[in-house]
């Protein structure tokens, strides 16, 4: 599964015209590894042949939730695919014991996560470019903090 999720990361960058050179530089950023997918939550959109549409990932930070993925194959997007993988999203972090999920996003989605209800919250620089800086992303997931000695 994990080259599959890679391969459609990597045609969902695409889409956004950056040149063939920049790709390469993210080949290792855009790689996903089987362990990345059991260690955290991984949710799939699939067409009832089995095509994959899209997927997502939700890691479980210190302190938040965190949205570490969140690709649509090019020729799905704009179609409720994203939507519905953020709906999902969203869901999975409010059985985590945090009030916000967190992201940095692709500039070019940005405006995606500002509809989902997401705002920015600062900037973090790109691990991949340098002096780059990416939109960090916050959406309220409608609960209080728990402190430590709250949680199960």
């Amino acid at each position: 599964m994990a080259p599959v999720l890679t391969a459609l990361c990597r045609r969902a960058k695409a889409y956004w015209g950056y040149p063939e050179g920049l790709l390469e530089r993210w080949a290792d950023d855009l790689h996903i590894e089987p362990s990345d997918i059991v260690a955290d939550t991984v949710l799939v959109a699939e067409a009832p042949n089995t095509t994959l549409l899209g997927w997502a990932r939700i890691s479980r930070r210190d302190d938040h939730s965190q949205l570490s993925d969140l690709w649509v194959d090019p020729a799905w997007m704009r179609t409720g695919v994203g939507r519905a993988l953020w709906d999902a999203a969203v869901d999975v972090a409010r059985t985590m014991p945090f009030a916000e999920l967190r992201l940095a996003a692709d500039p070019n989605a940005e405006p995606f996560y500002l509809h989902m209800g997401a705002h920015r919250i600062g900037e973090v620089p790109s691990e991949v470019v340098n002096g780059r800086r990416l939109p960090l992303m916050g959406f309220d997931l409608g609960r209080r903090q728990m402190c430590p000695m709250d949680a199960p």
